[in-house]
This record gives C-alpha cells, structure tokens and sequence, in this order.
C-alpha cells in the first residue's frame, strides 16, 4: 500500500510538473505576441506620424496658392459690394426721380382735371338743353306718328304703317337736316318726318283723304238704343230707362271728372242723367250693336274709318214740358275709337284710346330771351301748366226736336271733330241744372212732365225721345 500511494505520488508530481512546464510556454507565447503587437502599434504609429507629416509638408506647399485664391475672393467682395452699392445708388436715383415724376404728374393732372371739370360743366350745360330740347322734339315727332298711325290705320304688318315709323323715332339721337323750314330724308328725327309726308302725299289720294264721302244720320236713343216703341203705352217704359241713368251727382262720375269742363265750382251735388252707350259699323248691326231692325239707321261698313264732323242733340216734346229754352248737354267719346283696315282684303279693326291733350307753344320765346337766359330749360320754361293736359268738353246747346236737319243746330266742336263714331264707349251727359235752376225739378220735369198744380203728380209729358245727329265723312280706303 505505501509502494503503491508513493507510485501514486510521483505520478501526480511528475504530472503537475508537466502542466507547469505547460503553463510556462503558454505564458512566453503571450509575451511574445503582447511584445510583437507593442512593435506592430509603434510601427503603425510612426508611420501615421510620417502620413501627417507629409500632409502637413502638402498643406504647407499649397498655402501660397490658397492664399491667393483668397485674395481674389477677397477681391471679388470687394467688386460685389461695389457693384451692389452702386445699383442702391442707382435705385435711389430712381426713387428720387419717381418721386420728382409723380409730383409733376400731380400737378399736370390737376390742371388737366380742372379744365376738365370747366369743359364737362359747359358742355354738360349745353348737352343738357339740346336733350331737353331734342326730347320735346322727338315727342313732337312721335306724337306726328301717333296722329299718322291713327289717320291711316295700316296694320303693323305693312311697312307704310305708323308702327315702323315710331320704333325710328325711338332710336334717333340727332334733329337732322331741315331745310327752309322742311324735314329733310337722311338721318336724325326729320327723316321719318319726311318719309312720313311723302307717304301721306301718296295715300291722300289712294285712301280718299281728299274726297270724304260727306252725310248725315239721325239717331233715336228711345227706339234704337233702348228699343222702346213710340207709342203712348211705352212712355212708362221710356221714363223707368231715364231714371235708370239719372245719377245724383255728376262729380261721382269719372269721365264727367276727368274730360268735362264743369258748369258749376265743386263742391255742391250736381244731379243729373248720363247715358252710357257703344257704336259700331257693322254690318247687319244698326248704329248701337242691335241687330239692324226697321227704321235704324247706321254707317256703311264698305268704309274702313268714318269719322265726326259735327254732331246735334234733339229732344222730342222738349218744347211743352215747361224747361229752359237753350238746354246744353255733353257728349263724350270715353272709350276707344275703332276703325277698319284700309285694305280691301284685310277685315282686321284698330282701335284707339284717344285723349285730346293741349300741346306746348312752339315758340314761347324770342331768341334774345334765350340767348339771355343761360338756365333756360324747355320743359320748364315753354309749359306754364300740366304737361299734356287734357282738354275738356264743353257743354253744346240741345234743340227742339222739329222734325227737320238745321245745319244751325248742329256743333262742330273741335274737341269731337275726327273722332271715329265707332267708339266702345259714349256718353250723352245731361246736367240737371241746365234745365231750371233747381236741378232736381228740372230732372223730374225732363223725365216725367211738368207737376199739375195743386197736386202732388206729375203730367207724365217729359220728353219723349232724344236724338242725336252726326255729320260724318268717311274713307273708302284702298
């Protein structure tokens, strides 16, 4: 046992003396590399000392050279800045002469807008009054259309008719050219003037303008507007019509208002009777749309325009009923005037709503007064009263019914003369106090007669009818 552990022994001895012997060449190994790194390192580091001293000999050798490229840059600055100051110089010379530029400007244009505002206030003060007066004068020359539209009567259709004539008118903006005192063709507002009685030379003849086919027609209110027999049984029936129509005031009536002259101050009630009827001319209708019976009478429809040359008013049994002998009455055409086409194959009608309006003097001035009157303006200064005023209807005197035509009895009222007697709407306008001087009784009287005395009724023996009478003349056309 003991031979064996100092077996054991040795083993273990010579065993770590092998590991050691071991150890010993793993350690010189290290050195040797840790000694073959240090001279590695150091090798490298004298050659990175080399590396930048070389660079450093480079960088040393290119100086002159970069510090003459950065005396050019230097240079160019100084060139930039130059430059830069000079055109700051330059816009400031700009702005200064800009300046200088707007100041003159200012002034020039101040001048020039006050002589402006001299010229715009002459000639505004001049464009002014020719536009008023070019505009009473183109009024003039559309109401000459109008009156030319009315007398001839040509559908819109035909290039004579008035219709063209006024959207001329319309579009003018000059006078024209006038010449001795007559419109001229061309342009401006005389053209159409010209061309106007150029044609109406022409259609004098064609439409029988100058040769009117003259007559004369009585009219019976009772039997032909009314349609009430003569005889002695219908006088009730007559009277219950009359009374129909009385009103007691006329100052309630529009038409009365508005196109007659009135007889007495407003204010008071003035009774009276009005008699609202419509003509025609048509054929196989007498004068008042009924159709044409015995003893009518009416108007030839072979006529395209019959037209009023003076009218009469009769009162039947006038005479015995005890009334003033010069009764007046009024007559008014209130609606529109109708006429026919003038051509032969054409039985179109026209119709118009006619006003009889007071035109404004043509020379209310002298010319020294209006080269003395700078303000003269001629809306202003040619119409003292309302523009286009109406003129109303006076009142005419109404005759005894004697059974025969008095030229003496009938008026030629310039308020009714080229009327057309086809009218939709007249009105026969008798005033009560035109008969006696208590109006009322003089209504009663008219209608149903005289009072008998010392009772309180009447004797029934008003007037029995009323007439009317027209003079008329009328066109053939063509």
């Amino acid at each position: 046992l003991t031979t064996a552990n100092a077996i054991a022994e040795g083993y273990n001895i010579s065993a770590s003396n092998k590991v050691v012997g071991t150890l010993e060449n793993q350690q010189a190994k290290e050195i040797a590399s840790l000694e073959t790194n240090i001279k590695l390192t150091s090798l490298r580091d004298d050659f990175a000392v080399k590396q930048q001293l070389l660079q450093l000999e480079n960088l040393v050798r290119t100086e002159a050279t970069l510090r003459y490229e950065i005396d050019n840059l230097a240079f160019s600055i100084r060139q930039a800045a130059m430059r830069y100051l000079a055109a700051l110089t330059r816009g400031q010379r700009l702005l200064e002469e800009r300046l200088r530029f707007r100041k003159q400007t200012a002034a020039q244009i101040v001048n020039y807008r006050y002589k402006d505002m001299t010229f715009r206030i002459f000639r505004n003060d001049a464009l002014q009054k020719y536009m008023a007066q070019f505009d009473m004068a183109a009024r003039y020359v559309y109401l000459a259309a109008k009156a030319y539209d009315y007398e001839t009567a040509l559908l819109d259709e035909d290039t004579r008719a008035g219709e063209a004539f006024l959207a001329d008118i319309v579009r003018q903006r000059t006078i024209g050219m006038i010449q001795n005192g007559q419109p001229l063709t061309g342009t401006g507002l005389a053209d159409p003037m010209r061309r106007m009685w150029q044609n109406f030379q022409v259609l004098k003849g064609q439409m029988g303008f100058n040769n009117p086919q003259v007559e004369t027609n009585r009219f019976s209110l009772r039997r032909e507007l009314f349609r009430i027999t003569m005889d002695q049984g219908s006088n009730e029936t007559w009277q219950r019509a009359l009374e129909a129509h009385r009103v007691d005031d006329l100052w309630q009536v529009p038409e009365f208002r508005r196109y007659c002259r009135p007889f007495a101050p407003e204010g008071v009630p003035q009774p009276g009777i009005v008699i609202p009827f419509s003509t025609t001319v048509t054929s196989g209708l007498n004068f008042f749309r009924w159709p044409l019976g015995g003893g009518d009478s009416y108007y030839s429809a072979t006529n395209f325009a019959t037209k009023v040359r003076g009218v009469g008013v009769w009162f039947s049994n006038y005479d015995g009923v005890g009334l003033a002998l010069t009764p007046r009455v009024y007559l008014v055409p209130a609606g529109q005037d109708v006429v026919r086409s003038p051509s032969y194959y054409s039985d179109e009608v026209r119709s118009w709503h006619v006003v009889d309006q007071k035109l404004p003097l043509p020379f209310p001035i002298v010319d020294a007064e209006l080269q003395d009157n700078p303000t003269w303006i001629p809306s202003v200064d040619t119409i003292f009263d309302e523009w286009f005023q109406v003129r109303r209807h006076s009142d005419f005197r109404a005759y005894h019914d004697s059974g025969t035509l008095n030229e003496s009895e009938m008026t030629f009222d310039s308020r009714l003369v080229g009327r057309s007697v086809w009218n939709t709407r007249w009105l026969l306008i008798i005033p009560g106090q035109n008969l006696l001087y208590d109006p009322d009784e003089g209504i009663e009287t008219f209608i149903h007669g005289a009072p008998i005395p010392g009772s309180d009724e009447r004797t029934g023996n008003g007037v029995t009818d009323i007439k009317l009478f027209f003079k008329t003349y009328a066109y053939s056309g063509n």
